[in-house]
């Protein structure tokens, strides 16, 4: 199981100035989130990966938690890659793994989250706190 720090944005008062509150939420494989709305025909922040073939010695994960999931999926083989397109927005998908990486470009850590797609060996790869913040991700309302 991970634990993720969201950061919601709300306007404090009159003064419409923006301020960061940290909420802690538990999401873990099993766990379903639907996708919100997009901005313009694609979304910003979750890419659609199908994968194309499989070596055949990729590597275990743990299915019951997710862990390893990225070095099972993306360590052999090839896929392809696209930008989520707006259709899939309103859908509910669960969640395959949760893994914390590095950004190739910054360095800094990000969220990344799993979703399992639609169709065989397709995953949603969703940046989870920037998907979250911009509406892209909802969390599901009991």
């Amino acid at each position: 199981m991970r634990l993720l720090l969201i950061l919601c944005f709300a306007l404090a008062g009159s003064l419409c100035a923006q301020t960061a509150t940290e909420v802690e939420i538990e999401i873990s494989r099993g766990d379903t989130l639907l996708i919100g709305k997009a901005k313009g025909g694609v979304f910003q922040h979750l890419d659609m990966y199908r994968k194309t073939r499989w070596a055949g010695n990729e590597p275990a994960y743990d299915t019951a938690t997710g862990n390893g999931f990225f070095q099972s999926f993306f360590a052999t083989g090839d896929f392809d890659v696209a930008e989520l397109p707006k259709q899939y927005a309103g859908r509910k998908f669960v969640v395959l793994g949760v893994e914390i990486l590095s950004n190739k470009k910054t360095g800094q850590p990000m969220n990344i989250m799993y979703l399992q797609g639609e169709k065989p060996n397709m995953i949603i790869w969703v940046d989870f706190d920037k998907a979250f913040e911009s509406g892209e991700l909802k969390l599901l309302q009991d």
